[in-house]
């Protein structure tokens, strides 16, 4: 049988890729990727030449179904991507940085940026209540803006932030305290064999349930690093606020997919979604500091009370935080919280609920 290679493309705004597939007598070659690009190549040997071209043939009309036209190899060149991920390059403008809390089990430590453990207290000062009931307030978690990314140094303030809530009232009470000068966090701590055997079996519960845990305190989820990840507003902000509007595959992959949504997607289909991009979509919807913030529901902003200017997203109290293979420790199982500080009045909070 003679050689013969079919070469196909779909470039439609959104795609910009290729796929060929050449027979020779009972191999049968695939070569995809995008355009401009070398792709990735697989060869199958089949049994007889015509199982061979029956392969080839549900090859191309399954792509043919899918958008692609027969082209010639070079008319189409290679499309540059500035920045980011190249299926989300047309939201480059949107694009910000938002970061991951690292989360480690450990002994509590009092200026640690932490969930749970016990909030640091200035010398002489008690445990905070509540201004409507009296009653003493439960301690989310704690943030040392002095251990914050190089790039947000100085952005949110100095001092340690700590948010409290009480839920008879169910009002949050966030604060920033001043740091003594000798304030510290131990970069490695002993553990003794009963703390050790503790924390393995420790489950935190989840914060709503209760501000505190079994042992009362002794331990905490310190925050122990910061992963940066690409970051994108809610579709109903893009939409209203920024004029842009998502495609469904867009806005799939930046809050939505899993691995259900893979299996719509043929194995070689540079398009098919990532391990990767199911841990980003979790991320957007999650604890983060900074970025964008997942509204939820409806997009409602918040003005600084004392200057009217629109307020930044400090934290967002989402699907929970990760830690050693565990997804636990939410906010509330169904509701999320945004956590709006002024850039000018650092002192200035807004806290807003919103159900997933």
């Amino acid at each position: 049988m003679t050689r013969e290679t079919t070469y196909l493309e779909l470039s439609d705004g959104k795609s910009h890729k290729f796929y060929e597939v050449t027979i020779n007598d009972i191999e049968v070659t695939v070569r995809y990727g995008r355009i401009g690009d070398a792709g990735k190549t697989t060869v199958t040997a089949y049994d007889t030449p015509q199982k061979a071209q029956a392969e080839v043939t549900k090859l191309v009309n399954s792509k043919l179904k899918k958008g692609y036209e027969q082209a010639e190899k070079g008319d189409r060149t290679k499309q540059p991507i500035s920045r980011g991920d190249r299926r989300l390059a047309r939201l480059n403008h949107l694009r910000r940085t938002g970061w991951k809390p690292l989360i480690k089990p450990t002994l509590d430590a009092p200026f640690a940026s932490k969930y749970l453990g016990k909030p640091w207290l200035s010398p002489g000062a008690t445990h905070p209540n509540c201004s409507g009931c009296g009653g003493a307030l439960n301690f989310h978690f704690q943030l040392n803006l002095q251990e914050l990314p190089e790039s947000l140094q100085g952005k949110f303030g100095t001092g340690l932030f700590q948010l409290f809530t009480c839920y008879s009232c169910y009002k949050h009470f966030p604060q920033i305290v001043a740091l003594p000068e000798s304030a510290s966090t131990p970069s490695e701590v002993e553990i003794s064999a009963e703390d050790a055997a503790n924390l393995s079996t420790w489950t935190p519960y989840v914060i709503q349930t209760s501000g505190i845990d079994d042992f009362n305190g002794r331990y905490m989820l310190q925050i122990v690093g910061w992963q940066p990840f690409d970051d994108y507003p809610f579709y109903e902000e893009a939409q209203e606020t920024y004029g842009t509007e998502y495609t469904e595959y867009e806005e799939m992959l930046i809050f939505h997919v899993d691995e259900r949504d893979r299996e719509y997607y043929d194995e070689d289909d540079p398009d098919r979604p990532t391990p990767i991009d199911i841990q980003l979509a979790w991320n957007r919807t999650a604890d983060k500091l900074s970025g964008w913030e997942y509204w939820g529901q409806q997009v409602e902003h918040h003005y600084c009370r004392i200057c009217g200017q629109p307020m930044q997203l400090f934290y967002q109290l989402g699907h929970g935080v990760e830690y050693e293979g565990n997804q636990g420790l939410d906010y509330d199982r169904d509701n999320l919280m945004l956590l709006f500080q002024c850039a000018e009045h650092k002192d200035e909070f807004n806290c807003y609920c919103s159900a997933f």
